[in-house]
């Protein structure tokens, strides 16, 4: 099941937006449910349990979506989010709160198809997705959209995620090979960050989820271009 919702302050918008997602998740034969909302402040008094994306508009009013989708962040660090904008100049402000696709409106079924599937696909993966590790005496499992960075102190390496540090003998090329399709870029011969958690580059550092990590000066081009690839691209 796939929960989505659709928040904006026009009504035709969102009557339009979701025949187009029944359309498109009908071909599929994905379950889903879909959620409606007209303003920010419906959709965070009236937030749904488990919700998996979030098509919201930009402008709206008293609480814009950029604002809106900040209180959901305070919250819910997991939710997809797409936004929907007439004006281009707004599309840099959502990285900030990690929403990394957008729409230009007016919208259309190629627009919406070319940001929701790779969203539903994504999802889909993270369910299923957990790195197995052996941490001293015992197995445990890690959840790989969980992990922020890898950092390698040989023989060991650390994998630190949001709630602990799993330390495991393991080379880090072998756990850098693992990770590859998951979205990690092997920054410095160091670190391994996840490219979702990627927050800014100012020189040679990266901060990933507010940790500053080295960035080795033959790999700044090719992170850069795998943040680009990572991230998407705006439907235009």
């Amino acid at each position: 099941m796939i929960n989505i919702g659709i928040c904006d302050d026009e009504l035709h918008y969102i009557l339009k937006i979701k025949d187009i997602l029944e359309k498109i998740l009908s071909s599929y034969s994905i379950n889903y449910k879909i959620y409606q909302f007209s303003s920010g402040e419906e959709l965070l008094n009236n937030y749904p349990k488990d919700l998996d994306i979030l098509i919201m508009d930009i402008q709206m009013k008293i609480i814009n979506g950029m604002d809106t989708a900040r209180k959901i962040r305070e919250f819910d660090e997991n939710l997809e989010i797409i936004f929907m904008t007439s004006f281009a100049e707004f599309m840099q402000d959502g990285y900030e709160v990690k929403a990394y696709r957008y729409i230009l409106k007016p919208v259309s079924e190629r627009k919406i198809s070319k940001n929701i599937m790779p969203c539903i696909n994504e999802i889909m993966k993270k369910r299923n997705n957990y790195l197995t590790i052996n941490v001293k005496n015992y197995v445990d499992r890690v959840k790989i959209d969980s992990i922020i960075y890898i950092e390698t102190d040989r023989p060991n390496i650390s994998i630190y995620t949001h709630n602990n540090i799993y330390t495991t003998k393991m080379s880090i090329s072998k756990m850098e090979k693992i990770l590859s399709e998951y979205g990690f870029f092997r920054c410095h011969n160091g670190y391994i960050v996840n490219l979702k958690l990627v927050e800014s580059m100012n020189g040679n550092t990266v901060i990933v989820d507010g940790k500053d990590i080295p960035i080795s000066k033959y790999r700044v081009k090719d992170l850069k271009l795998a943040i680009t690839n990572i991230l998407g691209d705006i439907v235009c």
